[in-house]
């Protein structure tokens, strides 16, 4: 009971903030690495040996970048 020398506790006012949550699932939340084929290592062989064939009637220095890049995907892929 509320005397006249009482104080009544205040209380904080009440806060109604709804909320708006949204969970996103994407497609790509489970990624799973797996050795590459062997019909993949063997075309990453194969576009190597074509590079170098094309050495034969292409410029070199035309085909410094390409035979880079093809080295690199062979390697990787071995």
């Amino acid at each position: 009971m509320n005397g006249p020398g009482e104080v009544k506790p205040v209380k904080p006012p009440a806060v109604h903030a709804p909320s708006n949550r949204v969970n996103i699932a994407f497609p790509f939340s489970e990624i799973k690495l797996e050795e590459p084929s062997k019909e993949l290592a063997e075309l990453a062989a194969l576009v190597f040996d074509l590079v170098g064939t094309m050495a034969e009637w292409v410029p070199e220095d035309s085909l410094q970048e390409l035979r880079a890049r093809a080295l690199a995907l062979r390697d990787a892929l071995r």
